[in-house]
């Protein structure tokens, strides 16, 4: 007599996704890979994917935010460097090949009259892509450590601040009993959409 199937493929697509994201959510040196990405070659807010995992796990918040900003810290460094050792040979025909070679020579005259350390702060700490700046920053060989601080103190506001806010309503998200797999991507749509919009009309 066969006995009758009353597994619930809700349920089941569930506990795998929420199996995926608390791996991921485990996973320090994927998430600063991740980061790292973010801050050299892809130009789109780390907060899609981390606000949602936080929301989703706020007791790992703090270790993601950490993870994260590891990762930052360890890609802006790098760019940096590329500006300063790499500036002439690889950075200019990258740049003008790309159409950006206004916005680079917006940018470093920003950095050279308003100063290296708030220009970078309020580069790093708004939802804009950042890598004009760390180039930037290297190639007028600006100090590193004051460009080291600069993105350490925005980006760690920005992502321990979203870790606390995490903390503090996640657990109440979670007890409204939404699906994960459609809670967090839906986090995730609402903050393209904000950061679109952004694009749009800044």
């Amino acid at each position: 007599m066969n006995t009758p199937d009353t597994t619930d493929p809700a349920t089941d697509a569930d506990a795998g996704f929420e199996g995926w994201t608390a791996r991921l959510a485990r996973h320090r040196t994927g998430l600063a890979a991740i980061s790292f990405a973010e801050s050299t070659v892809v130009p789109v807010p780390l907060e899609m994917l981390v606000a949602p995992l936080m929301i989703g796990h706020p007791k790992r918040s703090l270790t993601i935010a950490l993870a994260i900003l590891i990762g930052c810290l360890m890609g802006a460094s790098l760019f940096y460097f590329v500006g300063l050792w790499l500036r002439d040979p690889v950075v200019l025909p990258a740049i003008e090949w790309l159409g950006l070679t206004q916005d680079f020579r917006g940018m470093t005259e920003d950095l050279e009259g308003r100063g290296l350390f708030w220009t970078v702060f309020l580069v790093s700490f708004s939802p804009a892509p950042m890598q004009l700046a760390t180039l930037s920053a290297g190639a007028i060989g600006g100090n590193f450590l004051v460009f080291f601080s600069a993105i350490a103190a925005s980006r760690g506001i920005r992502y321990f601040g979203l870790a606390i806010l995490s903390q503090l309503i996640g657990d109440r998200i979670t007890k409204l009993d939404i699906p994960k797999r459609k809670l967090l991507p839906a986090v995730a749509a609402v903050l393209l959409l904000g950061w679109g919009a952004y694009r749009l009309f800044m």
